[in-house]
């Protein structure tokens, strides 16, 4: 889940009421929820606004308007006694407090400043639209005005930018080789070879000829002379401006007021109080833990050699590798749908919406990972998909795929992001809400479910989800290290490389991904660990009582939360299951 999101999950997020003093902890938390849409509909411009820019605003003072709403809620959060609340309402005010928090300190750091990580930025999540499918006129009118307002979206962001370099807030210069390739892309001499011309490949029947040979035209017309322009514009400004004066730290320490801010970012992914070092201490034991394992079927394979030489024996052997995209595309639906097949052991409720397996988009796959999961709204006409990336297929190791691919899809991604928006009962805001430590969390936990799934049978594929666990553990370890302890990219790529059996593109794509994105690599092995120690506790708490599938549809109850508000939750579980007879 990237940064841009976290905007229009807070322009709904909005209605923190003036509640009067004499109103119960309940009814201030109700008021709250009932006034989102009276700030939505305060916050959303005009509609003249609206229709020529429907990319939005991306001002200076946009950001800081938001800022001191947010900064006035917080404050009013704060003060409601939570402890006198009944459990679905403290959870409630919890999600809200860490939301506003959330917007309060990106605020006070200036990282809308920074809008591009290592592998994405402002300007490839709008080539993401281009898959859309008209089934109106109306559509493809709509989509012709986003073609108008990219060069406004643009030219906001480079501003932002260009102030973000003054103030020495922006990405290092040493992860930015190859980053030309998420704009150039899109520099085409003709229109019609630009991936914003995909929607008006096929005419929909529900369009007559006429209007869509007009539309075609306009569309034409529009990426020529707009579209195309604009990331001509973005490739100016990195070469001209932006690479010549970025920053050749690494850390973010190393921006103003970096330490505080670090400490911030991993409160928040973490959703913890423990410091970057007890994160890191933590880091270093899971290490050790997973090596020991790692080594173990090392001896089961009887491996004539050390620890490097078997992990330069899989990045080296073309059968750890498959031959054609569609064979690994072959590979990951097959691992796919037998993990469908062993839901109903695991879980009681399962969701609605299906999901498909698709490569990863052409403008994104070469600075992409290995796979992850793209959602698609419950009301949409889209299904969820598990996207593997084909791209460089010297670097997708058949090994790891399983665990991939129960992280992404099921019993990870689609099955938890799928059941929370079946949640009816839950405010509405909660439904679309996303907290890294949880569903990060329930992806790594969720490749561990693949020994109760009957997958790891063959020792290199159990090799291979070992490798993405101690993956998750050297997070812990790189991203403090790198942020705090000044390490260089050299030394972070020798680390991972040396601990995993990662392909090596995917330990450069993945130390680009630390140093641009600072504490979410954190949240996947913090999350795992709590999901881990609340299921050990039910069981041993409840013994025979304890039912799995129960625990699962519990954890996955209430949608995404903070690793504190689930311990109340599962705490509250057991007490309920220790009452029954």
């Amino acid at each position: 889940m990237k940064k841009a999101h976290h905007f229009l999950l807070l322009v709904l997020l909005s209605g923190i009421c003036h509640a009067q003093p004499s109103l119960t902890g309940k009814q201030k938390i109700a008021t709250v929820i009932k006034e989102i849409k009276a700030f939505e509909q305060k916050e959303l411009p005009p509609d003249t606004f609206v229709l020529a820019h429907p990319l939005g605003s991306f001002t200076e003072a946009d950001f800081l308007r938001r800022y001191k709403f947010y900064a006035v809620e917080k404050e009013k959060l704060n003060a409601i006694a939570a402890g006198k609340l009944a459990l679905a309402d403290q959870i409630n005010l919890d999600l809200l407090k860490y939301i506003v928090q959330e917007q309060v300190v990106s605020y006070e750091y200036k990282e809308y400043l920074n809008p591009i990580l290592a592998d994405e930025g402002f300007h490839t999540s709008i080539a993401g639209r281009s898959s859309q499918k008209f089934s109106s006129k109306k559509d493809a009118e709509a989509y012709i005005r986003f073609l108008k307002d990219i060069p406004h979206y643009v030219d906001q962001h480079l501003a932002l930018m260009r102030t973000g370099l003054q103030l020495g807030i922006s990405q290092p210069k040493v992860i930015l080789k190859g980053y030309e390739a998420t704009y150039e892309q899109h520099i085409v001499p003709l229109a019609t070879t630009s991936v914003f011309f995909k929607p008006f490949t096929a005419k929909p029947i529900s369009i007559n000829g006429t209007d869509w040979e007009s539309l075609v035209t306009t569309a034409k017309a529009e990426i020529g002379n707009l579209v195309i322009p604009a990331f001509k514009k973005i490739k100016t400004f990195f070469d001209e401006e932006y690479l010549p004066k970025t920053r050749n730290s690494l850390g973010a320490s190393h921006f103003p007021d970096g330490k505080a801010f670090y400490e911030e970012k991993v409160k928040h992914y973490t959703t913890t109080e423990l410091s970057s070092e007890e994160v890191y201490q933590i880091g270093l034991k899971e290490v050790d833990r997973i090596k020991k394992e790692m080594e173990d079927v090392l001896k089961e394979v009887k491996f004539d050699g050390d620890f490097k030489a078997f992990i330069a024996y899989l990045r080296s052997d073309p059968k750890f590798y498959p031959p054609t995209a569609e064979q690994l595309l072959k590979e990951a639906s097959f691992i796919a749908k037998k993990a469908d097949g062993m839901l109903p052991s695991l879980f009681g409720k399962l969701p609605r919406q299906p999901y498909g397996v698709a490569p990863v988009p052409e403008y994104l796959a070469p600075t992409y990972t290995a796979g992850r999961y793209s959602g698609a709204s419950i009301k949409s006409k889209n299904a969820g998909h598990y996207w593997v990336n084909t791209f460089n297929l010297k670097s997708r190791t058949l090994y790891t795929l399983e665990s991939l691919t129960l992280h992404e899809a099921v019993p990870g991604h689609h099955l938890q992001g799928a059941l929370t928006q079946e949640l009816d009962s839950l405010p509405e805001f909660r439904r679309n809400l996303y907290i890294n430590a949880f569903g990060e969390g329930w992806g790594l936990y969720s490749e561990y479910l693949g020994y109760e799934m009957g997958f790891y049978k063959d020792p290199y594929s159990r090799f291979g989800r070992l490798t993405y666990e101690m993956w998750r553990a050297c997070r812990l370890v790189l991203d403090v290290a790198i942020h705090t302890k000044n390490w260089t990219r050299d030394q972070s790529v020798a680390y991972l490389a040396d601990h995993t059996a990662l392909s090596l593109h995917e330990v450069n794509t993945e130390i680009n991904r630390y140093i641009s994105w600072p504490g979410q690599a954190l949240a996947y092995k913090m999350g795992e660990l709590k999901i881990k120690e609340l299921r050990k506790r039910a069981e041993e708490k409840l013994k025979d009582k304890f039912d799995v599938r129960s625990f699962h549809d519990t954890v996955l109850s209430q949608g995404t939360v903070t690793l504190a508000v689930l311990e109340k939750m599962l705490n509250h579980w057991i007490d309920l299951e220790l009452k029954k007879k």
